[in-house]
């Protein structure tokens, strides 16, 4: 049985942002930003009508890996509020965090346990969320179009997921113009290198549909013709920010796989930043799946008119310093061994072609190491 259904209005190209002003300046949002965030919508010229709109509640203060204490101590604070609408203005992290609040603040939602919500598909399902306006400051995540949230607890290193069709935005508005020009260029290579993983996870992934195969398709094209080394080219800005919407579109079908399963302890235990600690086992991952008698590999390598699609994908590897700028953040191969259980994350490496083990899972860290 194949299935599709993706609810999100999407809104893509630049000045996009207009919309917001449009949509939203005399309504009582719930703004979730950063520090930096919040700067850029007050001074940008299009949006400073929304920024202006007195009804406006902002949480500025959301950082990289937003972990569930800090995000429970918001939800209890704003319980009392009734927002029209919450928007997400930044990275992954802070779409992550906005859409958390529009479900967990949302009037249907009668216990807001943050805990709850993580463990209980089924009550997430049926809750009427506050409706979310995501707008991506980086090209990367997808965020802006999956039902899922990323929730850490930093206390115990663990990675959860708050997931169903409640979570899903409202409306996406990627605005090219919107990327961060001034960002430290790892920033913008580990998010490029987050997107193009989602759709490659998407292409080797048992969920795959076709119509899955060809939004992954699309986005791996647009990925790796335009990855390099990231310059602030409008054009390669406008093909990333594609790449990452069409990403996300996918994932928002199949779900990640294994190579977001192994990295997750990557982030949590070294802090190595997500989208080096996915692509970090791609080139192996896509080996070990390689194994397996299956046409969709020939099919992506005609698509992007490559003879190998594992020499295209070891050749962005090394282009961008993937292991070098890994092991940065990790002494030793030992160091990980001793968290290779917590790489084995069912909802996600059940998802790989391949069945995999912590025995596979560790030659995957060997070769990749």
């Amino acid at each position: 049985m194949q299935y599709y259904y993706n609810p999100v209005i999407i809104e893509f190209g630049r000045g996009t942002r207009h919309e917001l002003s449009k949509d939203l300046s005399d309504s009582t949002n719930l703004v979730v930003t950063s520090k930096r965030g919040r700067k850029q919508i007050i001074d940008d010229p299009i949006l400073k009508s929304f920024a202006s709109n007195k009804n406006n509640i902002w949480i500025d203060n959301i950082q990289s890996n937003p972990d569930i204490n800090f995000l429970q101590n918001i939800i209890d604070s704003l319980s009392s509020y009734k927002f029209d609408f919450v928007i997400g203005f930044g990275g992954g992290s802070v779409l992550d965090s906005a859409k958390v609040l529009s479900v967990a603040l949302s009037h249907s939602n009668k216990a807001a346990q943050l805990t709850e919500l993580i463990s209980n598909t089924n009550k997430v399902n049926i809750i009427k969320s506050i409706p979310m306006y995501a707008l991506p400051t980086t090209a990367g995540t997808g965020s802006e179009v999956t039902p899922f949230a990323t929730v850490w607890d930093n206390t115990t290193f663990k990675k959860y997921s708050l997931a169903g069709n409640s979570v899903y935005p409202f409306k996406a508005i990627v605005d090219p113009d919107l990327i961060v020009k001034d960002q430290r260029n790892e920033i913008a290579i580990s998010t490029a290198l987050d997107a193009l993983n989602q759709a490659a996870e998407s292409i080797w992934n048992n969920n795959m549909t076709p119509i899955s195969e060809m939004i992954a398709t699309s986005a791996i094209k647009k990925s790796v013709a335009n990855i390099g080394s990231i310059e602030y080219s409008s054009v390669k800005i406008d093909a990333l920010s594609e790449a990452a919407l069409l990403g996300g579109l996918a994932i928002s079908q199949t779900r990640t796989a294994l190579c977001h399963s192994i990295s997750y302890p990557l982030t949590a235990r070294f802090g190595v930043p997500h989208g080096y600690a996915c692509a970090f086992t791609m080139p192996a991952v896509l080996e070990l799946n390689m194994s397996t008698d299956d046409a969709r590999f020939e099919r992506l390598e005609k698509s992007l008119e490559v003879d190998s699609i594992q020499t295209l994908f070891s050749n962005i590897y090394d282009d961008l310093d993937v292991n070098a700028s890994v092991k940065k953040y990790i002494p030793s191969l030992d160091k990980i061994y001793k968290f290779i259980d917590e790489m084995y994350t069912p909802d996600r490496a059940n998802n790989n072609l391949v069945p995999v083990d912590s025995k596979v899972i560790k030659k995957i860290l060997e070769a990749s190491w």
